[in-house]
């Protein structure tokens, strides 16, 4: 849906911001293509493994395609966000591949409830700074605070 949007701002000249349309572009193939491959294959138990590394390979494509086409630039807030955004899911993710792959547990306890609000809360949050880039949440203030007090 955002790569839908920031396309047709770019194509009718509405917004022409590159960071943006290709953080959401990122986004999208990413999460298409690990749907894809999770749909095709009969449920995996290593599945939580799968979406780490693909949320690390986004995050790591985001932050090269940034630095390299957009480096004299100043970050989109909603740039920023989709990169904390995807560290927490693969943070997330890898917890919950160690609990359900290598310790193979199948009883439901804290980790399992907050993976599952956490991932679906940062993926809003993802899609929604995307579409808005404003520091919606305040994290960039919060972060020039912390810059500021540290300096």
């Amino acid at each position: 849906m955002a790569t839908l949007l920031h396309l047709f701002f770019y194509i009718l000249k509405v917004q022409k911001n590159l960071q943006l349309l290709l953080a959401s572009t990122l986004l999208f193939i990413s999460y298409f293509v690990s749907d894809f491959i999770i749909v095709s294959d009969s449920y995996n138990t290593a599945i939580h493994g799968i979406f780490a590394l693909f949320d690390l390979f986004t995050l790591l494509a985001l932050f090269l395609a940034t630095y390299t086409f957009f480096k004299d630039e100043k970050l989109e807030v909603g740039v920023l966000y989709t990169m904390i955004g995807l560290a927490i899911n693969t943070v997330m993710f890898f917890f919950m591949y160690i609990d359900t792959y290598i310790y193979e547990n199948v009883t439901r306890w804290l980790l399992w409830y907050l993976y599952s609000y956490l991932v679906i809360s940062v993926d809003f949050i993802m899609v929604t700074s995307l579409l808005v880039n404003k520091d919606w949440l305040g994290i960039k203030w919060a972060i020039s605070k912390v810059r500021a007090r540290v300096a």
